[in-house]
């Protein structure tokens, strides 16, 4: 009998430090020339792998980490756990996490060490039996889980049974199930060097939409649940084939609605990726902000798909993209800053500055109710020129097509106090205004374009009935067909601070600007749509009304507000 108890004491302590040794569950350094390998009391447990000096057949401690992906896909988690990957190093091969953690006690995924380099993680590699995987990281059906302070990369050469050539992720979240999969944190992450084996022509448009090559794909199956409570916060994404992260459903209606639900992406920067870096697609509540969205459809590898929007959605309900900056985009299609796809329902786009974005600058495209773009500063959109397509460069473009039909016309679409300046002195260009749509509403914008380019005189197609436009301001070379659209335009110089400055700062407002106190107030048929703020904790922080222009300026619904994206009324200038 003692023989018995001795054997099951020994049996119990070595699987307990075979799962893990307890630290509190932060990424302190301080803990790098820890030993502690023996077993806390508490709930949470640890799990530590380094590339460079794991053992798989050690217990997986600080101490003795493990070596491998396929050594810790082999463990099922529980709520409260940690798996720390040593920085400096990488992980090839497949990681797919097992289990799922708790809103209170998630899953924390990160990294440990002295490095300065992240850990990475890849799904690709010369030394992978059997081809490179689809994803670095796979998620299936659980949940509650965080991501932090990790590299991932997925490059694909080498083709692997099972898995298109057309596909390749970073991190892949899936939902199978009938249950809905909460609560996602991405913090502090970097996404690289993701390619699909395969190449699209971005002209192809039936090729191009089934490309879907992404740092982060959220997908559901045909009438499985959603996911819901998603956070991108501080992450960098640079490198990649096309989509930054990619949201999609593969069905939202089945009876009710089951679109993926509170989204937020805030504090990022994407840095040349060769399409779109955020695509919210069948989801309800999107809180868009404070991104930093730096060429968008690049061609820095060959690989890259090179045309995307910065930002766009396509059959969502409530998204609010603000405060960002799209700079550079390129594409031989669509490649706007931020655009609107087909069938939104409350589209949001205010407070963002965008430049040299290829496309233009207002994109909305058929089957869309209440499409918004407000207090925005466009310069230098809209000069593409492609031969087979003569006014595919546009400074507002709204249209009534769906899948090639027409007759779907976006309703309750409003443009208004937004500032768009044409004044670079090399290249002039003209764009166009196409405007196929019902109940548009178009005013206090400032319309400014010097220097040999124009605005609209390459096409101005207006089919609206319902169209009302007044109070907006034009300067410079305007063409009068889009000019007597206006029921009381306005002709005076802007006098901008210093357009020589080449940023937002340079377009705000002079005390003797003819755009002061010249816009219509914010009532009857010009008021301010508002943004559906009860529909979500997420846009606990979003104003439903506007109340500051967008340098910070206070907004007085009962006072006549200026034409443009400045409302300063002396000449303030805000740093």
């Amino acid at each position: 009998m003692r023989s018995i108890l001795i054997i099951l004491v020994f049996l119990t302590v070595s699987f307990s430090c075979s799962k893990s040794d307890s630290i509190d569950n932060s990424n302190d350094n301080s803990n790098d020339n820890s030993n502690n390998d023996n077993n806390s009391d508490e709930e949470r447990t640890t799990f530590y792998l380094s590339s460079s000096s794991g053992n798989d057949n050690s217990n997986g401690s600080q101490s003795k980490p493990w070596k491998s992906l396929s050594k810790i896909s082999n463990i099922e988690f529980s709520e409260g756990d940690s798996i720390f990957f040593k920085k400096g190093d990488t992980f090839t091969g497949h990681f797919k996490i097992n289990g799922s953690g708790s809103q209170d006690k998630p899953i924390v995924i990160t990294s440990f060490g002295s490095s300065n380099n992240k850990p990475i993680i890849t799904g690709s590699g010369s030394n992978i039996s059997g081809g490179d995987f689809q994803e670095a990281i796979y998620v299936n059906n659980s949940d509650n889980i965080v991501f932090e302070g990790l590299e991932i990369q997925n490059n694909r050469t080498n083709k692997k049974s099972g898995v298109k050539d057309s596909d390749s992720f970073g991190i892949y979240i899936h939902n199978s199930s009938d249950d809905i999969m909460n609560n996602f944190t991405f913090r502090n992450m970097t996404f690289k060097n993701i390619y699909a084996i395969t190449q699209v022509d971005p002209s192809n448009q039936e090729a191009f939409n089934q490309f879907e090559v992404a740092g982060v794909r959220f997908f559901t199956d045909w009438g499985k649940a959603h996911i819901n409570n998603v956070l991108f916060e501080n992450n960098f994404f640079t490198d990649l084939q096309r989509f930054g992260v990619h949201v999609k459903h593969s069905n939202a209606n089945n009876g009710l609605d089951n679109r993926h639900t509170d989204f937020v992406f805030r504090n990022n920067e994407f840095k040349e990726i060769g399409g779109t870096c955020i695509l919210p697609s069948r989801a309800r509540n999107v809180l868009i902000e404070d991104n930093i969205f730096n060429k968008p459809g690049a061609k820095t590898n060959s690989r890259m798909i090179g045309r995307g929007s910065a930002v766009w959605n396509w059959n969502s309900v409530n998204t609010i993209i603000q405060r960002n900056k799209a700079v550079g985009i390129r594409g031989i299609l669509d490649s706007h800053g931020i655009h609107v796809d087909h069938k939104n329902i409350n589209t949001f786009i205010q407070y963002n500055y965008m430049e040299d974005c290829e496309g233009g600058f207002v994109e909305i495209l058929g089957g869309n109710e209440t499409a918004v773009y407000r207090f925005n500063i466009s310069v230098n959109d809209g000069w593409r020129d492609n031969p087979n397509w003569r006014n595919s460069n546009h400074t507002i473009w709204l249209n009534d097509k769906i899948g090639g039909d027409e007759g779907y016309a976006s309703n309750n679409s409003y443009i208004y106090n937004n500032t768009i300046v044409i004044n670079r002195t090399n290249n002039p260009y003209a764009t166009a205004i196409d405007l196929k749509a019902n109940n548009t509403r178009v005013f206090n914008n400032i319309f400014y374009s010097i220097n040999g380019s124009s605005i609209g005189t390459k096409q101005v197609n207006v089919r609206d009935d319902n169209i009302s436009m007044t109070n907006n301001l034009f300067y410079g070379n305007i063409d009068s067909r889009f000019i007597n659209l206006d029921s009381d335009s306005i002709d005076k110089n802007p006098h901008f601070y210093n357009e020589e400055l080449n940023n937002e700062k340079g377009y705000q407002l002079l005390k003797e600007s003819g755009a002061i106190n010249s816009g219509i107030p914010y009532s009857g048929r010009f008021s301010h749509p508002a943004i559906p703020t009860s529909e979500s904790v997420i846009f606990s922080n979003v104003e439903s009304i506007p109340t500051t222009d967008f340098f910070g300026h206070k907004l007085n619904i009962n006072s006549t507000p200026n034409i443009g994206a400045s409302n300063a009324k002396n000449g303030e200038i805000i740093n």
